[in-house]
C-alpha cells in the first residue's frame, strides 16, 4: 500500500523569530543559556514577572532561531502539543501542535526552541506526552496520521520550560518527567539593576521627583516580596507602574496596583502607600461618575 499523503499545516518559521528588545536587562540568565544551549531540556523556575520567558526569547532573538510557545493549562493535551485534524472550507488538514511544529521547524531551519509556559500547570497525562521529545529520542509519534516526527541528525531542538512553584492550579511533576529536565532557579533582579530598568522605562529622562518615585516603589515591592502580602509585586508590575504613572499620574498608578490585592490586604497596602508616598488611596478614584 502507498503512503497516505496528509496536508500538514503550521506557522511559518520566520514569523516565530523573536524581535530584539533594546530595553531588555540581562540578570545573568543569558549567560546560563549560552553555556547550556541545545543541551537537555531546562526549566527556569521562579516567581512571576522575573523575565524568564523574555530572557529565553532574547537569547533566541540574538541567535536568530524560531521560538514555538505553548501556554500550559490543565486543559493542555494532545491537540495542543501534538496536533489535530481541522477543516477550512472543503479542505481537511492536520494542524501541527507545539511539539510537532518545533520538530518540523528544526528539521527545516536547523534549529528551534520550544517554550512550555508554566509547565507545572500540565496534568500528569500531558506531561507523559513530552517524555520522548525530552530525552535522547527527540521524537513524537502521531498515530492518527501514521507518522513519527523526529529531529534529523545535525539538527537541533531545545525544549525549555518556565515554572512558578507552589502557585494554585499547578500539578506535581512526574518523576520520569523531572528526570529528563535540568532546573535553574531565577529570582528577582538585584535592586541596582531593577532601579536602572525602571529609570530607563520613563519615556523621557526622569527628574528628581520621578527618581524618588522609583525609590519608593522599590521599597514597596521589597515589602510585598517578603511574604506579608498575598501578591508579590514583580519587575513586570513595576515597569507597568511607570507606564501607568506617565498616563494616570502617581495616585492613579498606585490605585491600579491596589487592585492586585484582596480585601483583607488592601488596608495594609493602603497604609504603606500612605507612609511611602503620602497618597491616600481611599480618596483616589480612577472612574469619576457624572
Amino acid at each position: 500500500m502507498g503512503k497516505n499523503i496528509v496536508d500538514l499545516r503550521r506557522v511559518n518559521a520566520e514569523d516565530l523569530i523573536p524581535r530584539r528588545n533594546d530595553k531588555y536587562v540581562d540578570t545573568g540568565i543569558i549567560n546560563v543559556l549560552d553555556k547550556l544551549a541545545w543541551g537537555r531540556p531546562l526549566i527556569l523556575k521562579g516567581p512571576k514577572g522575573t523575565g524568564k520567558t523574555l530572557s529565553i526569547e532574547q537569547w533566541a532573538a540574538h541567535q536568530g532561531v524560531s521560538v514555538v510557545r505553548q501556554d500550559c493549562t490543565e486543559d493542555t493535551g494532545v491537540r495542543d502539543l501534538i496536533g489535530t485534524f481541522a477543516a477550512q472550507g472543503e479542505d481537511i488538514f492536520y494542524s501541527l501542535g507545539a511539539v510537532t511544529t518545533a520538530i518540523d521547524i528544526a528539521n527545516e531551519e536547523g534549529g528551534c526552541v520550544l517554550i512550555l509556559e508554566e509547565v507545572n500547570a500540565l496534568p500528569p497525562s500531558s506531561q507523559k506526552i513530552l517524555n520522548a521529545v525530552c530525552d535522547y529520542r527527540q521524537e513524537v509519534s502521531v498515530p492518527k496520521i501514521g507518522q513519527v516526527f523526529r529531529v534529523k541528525p545535525g539538527h537541533k531542538i531545545w525544549v525549555l520550560g518556565t515554572m512558578n512553584p507552589n502557585y494554585s492550579g499547578t500539578y506535581s511533576l512526574n518523576q520520569d518527567f523531572i528526570s529528563r529536565w535540568g532546573f535553574i532557579e531565577v529570582g528577582y533582579m538585584n535592586q541596582k539593576l531593577e532601579k536602572q530598568l525602571l529609570l530607563d522605562s520613563f519615556s523621557q529622562p526622569p527628574n528628581a521627583t520621578e527618581r524618588n518615585l522609583v525609590d519608593g516603589i522599590l521599597i514597596l515591592a521589597a515589602e510585598t516580596r517578603a511574604g506579608k502580602y498575598d501578591y508579590a509585586l514583580s519587575t513586570r508590575d513595576l515597569v507597568h507602574f511607570i507606564d501607568d504613572y506617565e498616563r494616570l499620574g502617581k495616585p492613579g498608578a498606585l490605585k491600579v496596583l491596589e487592585g492586585k490585592y484582596d480585601t483583607d490586604k488592601v488596608e495594609d497596602f493602603q497604609g504603606r502607600v500612605m507612609s511611602v508616598f503620602n497618597v491616600n488611596l481611599k480618596k483616589v478614584k480612577l472612574i469619576q461618575h457624572v
